[in-house]
């Protein structure tokens, strides 16, 4: 196999031509078939000489390299993916910039895997709820990671969710990013406001972009799982202003009018990442992430039932009309996962019992189990949530003031036995494990 060097003036047609009898080396990595192709870049397989190690290598387009905010917008992606990859496994990392051809690259993580896209579009016309809520589940706690550090992806889509042969998620594409923090350019980023895909947009995206928090993100991420769960988008058409008319002022159709069999708890979380106002949808990622957890116990447990269930067609206790009458059993105590002790005394008396929907403290009356009368508590401040493997999950739901255990500020923790954590560096909690005998 010949080697061909990369050099300034090659273009894109060029490196295609080259790679198909031919390796393209380009510092340390060789580059080779494409993966993708869009407007702006070309995404190409590649493999890390030194190691054989496989690599992604994005490329910016040679019109793009000459537009002064593509290129600060691919900088800025790789500077995102570096950061946020590197400590999370549900991000694409980011290795290195590159320049290929004198126009600005990346090296990012070859995932081998699909994006839900296309695995909608050529394996299954709908994902099954389950699978779905798994899905959204690892993709928010990506978005979880990328927010608590300042980070709005603002382009998330199922084109930009790849899934693992083994299903694991990973979050790719932080190009049309918002970053609070490291950002040099602020003149830069904002002049161009209309970013993202629009089918996906909330719409705040579409009348004021440059605001925009972690909530368009979770409105993105529900029009993706109402994808995934119907294999429809809740609002399609032609990019436009009649489309974004119908975003901004239609209600979206319930799933079930797509598909029947959808699980209530399912349609209603969906629905509220759904909604118009940014302040009624999930306040959080995790709280959002949560919801999915205790849908999908509710499906299991019913899923668990209907297995459990005697088969109507046949007789029992050799009555050949069908069952023989039962006495109904009473309902079992719905169990606590362990309590927690308010340490200031000027909230709840005794023991505040954790039960499986978890527990939700902050400041706003009509949304929190345990209201802290507080301006330095955040509105939902903390989520306590008992996970199906037997631990019991602290997330804090993005608050400015934040929740410390042994001092150390966090943003989630597997909480042990006796251990104790601060909101707002003035409300102290205990946690307690039930002792069941």
């Amino acid at each position: 196999m010949c080697i061909l060097v990369a050099r300034p003036g090659m273009d894109d047609r060029r490196i295609r031509r080259s790679t198909k009898d031919a390796a393209v080396i380009v510092g340390n990595y060789r580059i080779g078939r494409v993966l993708a192709r869009g407007g702006m870049a070309t995404v190409y397989r590649g493999v890390y000489r030194p190691t054989g190690m496989p690599v992604a290598i994005k490329v910016l387009s040679e019109e793009s390299a000459r537009d002064e905010v593509l290129v600060y917008r691919m900088h800025q992606e790789a500077r995102i993916q570096n950061m946020l990859g590197r400590q999370h496994p549900g991000i694409v990392t980011c290795y290195e910039p590159l320049v290929v051809k004198d126009r600005p690259a990346m090296v990012l993580e070859f995932v081998p895997g699909r994006a839900i896209a296309d695995i909608l579009d050529e394996e299954v016309e709908v994902v099954e709820a389950l699978v779905a809520i798994d899905i959204a589940i690892q993709a928010l706690d990506a978005l979880a990671y990328a927010h608590h550090h300042g980070v709005v992806h603002r382009d998330i889509k199922s084109e930009n969710i790849m899934v693992t042969p083994e299903g694991r998620v990973k979050i790719a594409d932080f190009g049309v990013a918002r970053a609070e923090v490291g950002s040099k350019n602020s003149r830069v980023t904002e002049s161009r406001d209309l970013v993202g895909t629009m089918v996906y947009m909330a719409p705040e995206q579409l009348t004021s972009p440059r605001t925009v928090d972690h909530r368009a993100d979770l409105y993105s991420l529900g029009v993706t799982l109402y994808e995934m769960l119907t294999g429809e988008v809740p609002f399609d058409g032609d990019e436009g202003y009649p489309l974004m008319k119908r975003i901004e002022q239609e209600l979206p159709a319930d799933p079930r009018t797509l598909r029947e069999d959808l699980p209530e708890c399912l349609v209603e979380t969906v629905m509220r990442s759904l909604h118009k106002e940014p302040d009624e949808r999930y306040y959080s990622a995790g709280e959002m992430e949560a919801a999915l957890r205790r849908c999908r116990v509710a499906i299991r447990r019913e899923l668990a039932h209907e297995d459990d269930l005697p088969d109507p067609g046949r007789a029992r206790g050799g009555d050949p009309r069908g069952f023989e009458p039962t006495e109904p059993s009473p309902l079992p105590e719905p169990r606590a996962f362990g309590y927690l002790e308010d340490l200031s005394g000027r909230l709840v008396p005794g023991r505040i019992l954790l039960r499986r929907a978890g527990l939700k403290i902050g400041r706003h009356p009509g949304r929190c189990d345990i209201i802290i009368p507080d301006d330095a508590v955040a509105p939902e401040h903390a989520l306590i949530l008992p996970l199906e493997i037997g631990e019991v999950l602290l997330i804090d739901l993005l608050s400015p003031s934040g929740i410390t255990v042994d001092e150390r500020r966090i943003t989630r923790h597997v909480l042990r036995n006796d251990e104790v954590f601060t909101l707002a560096q003035r409300w102290p909690f205990r946690f307690r494990v039930t002792m069941r005998g």
